[in-house]
């Protein structure tokens, strides 16, 4: 009988220790992603006539950006993703820079030249989103009834809650999106279930960031019947999440799959029909 107590004992103690593991691995692994470089961005030659602008978010932070005034008199707002800058959405400013429409390119908070602390995957980016879309909204090039959004991964986070709540919000394009934060935070810790997710979900809960709030899922819902453009590429994780969300959204939204693409940089996999499907979906929603 006492043996038996030892073996058992033996046993548990082992799970523990491997639980313990597991969970340490897990929250290491997802701490990491608040660890990131913050390189400053580089305007580029072709992009001379833009000018350098400061915008205050309603809880004090001042974000750096670039905007490239109107001639046509809409404007695209544009929410880059996790350790990136306004760089990295180039592409996509340079594709309606060259149709006519403002664009206001700037760094979410703790990344690029803006203040903040640390990313909160599109929580606190919320805020961001709004100053941004404020200040194009004054810009005297502008038609306020003529502005569109456009954000990739976190950045679409934010970009799809601001619009679910601001009517004003007259286009989005969601580039990379996640269904939730907790989704986007846990899903690739899924392996060991509850344990893994835990321990990767503890960096989002010490940082106080609303895991609960950010959805995308339902903030498309609240979008509608403004249009909606979501894109996603077929190599990117979590394509069960993409089938859930294009599935919600197909009676009222556009939505394409990019063969062979990853996460992110679109108008590489695609250089001739990006570009095109983005213009269009933007003229016919300004413009018309």
């Amino acid at each position: 009988m006492k043996r038996w107590r030892w073996l058992v004992g033996g046993v548990l103690a082992l799970g523990l220790v491997g639980t313990l593991a597991i969970f340490g691995r897990a929250l290491r692994h997802s701490e990491a992603y608040f660890h990131y470089p913050k390189p400053q961005a580089v305007k580029p030659a072709d992009l001379a006539e833009a000018r350098d602008v400061t915008l205050r978010t309603a809880d004090g932070l001042t974000l750096r950006g670039w905007y490239v005034p109107s001639r046509n008199r809409a404007a695209v707002v544009m929410a880059h993703g996790l350790s990136q800058t306004r760089a990295d959405l180039l592409p996509e400013a340079r594709i309606l820079r060259d149709a006519g429409y403002g664009v206001l390119l700037f760094d979410l908070r703790a990344h690029g030249e803006s203040e903040g602390e640390t990313s909160t995957w599109g929580d606190q980016e919320r805020r961001d989103v709004a100053a941004a879309l404020e200040f194009v909204r004054a810009q005297p090039d502008v038609d306020p009834e003529r502005v569109g959004a456009l954000g990739f991964s976190i950045g679409s986070a934010a970009v799809a809650e601001v619009a679910a709540k601001d009517p004003g919000v007259r286009a989005v394009v969601l580039l990379s999106p996640f269904n939730t934060l907790w989704l986007a935070a846990a899903y690739d810790f899924r392996r060991f279930g509850f344990v893994s997710q835990s321990g990767a979900l503890v960096p989002f809960w010490r940082r106080g960031i609303a895991i609960d709030e950010v959805r995308t899922i339902d903030a498309v819902e609240r979008i509608r019947p403004r249009p909606l453009f979501i894109v996603m590429g077929t190599e990117e994780s979590g394509q069960p999440l993409a089938d859930e969300l294009f599935a919600k959204v197909r009676e009222y939204a556009q939505t394409w799959r990019i063969q062979g693409a990853g996460h992110g940089n679109f108008s590489v996999t695609s250089p001739e029909e990006y570009p095109r499907r983005l213009r269009a979906f933007f003229d016919g929603a300004l413009l018309r």
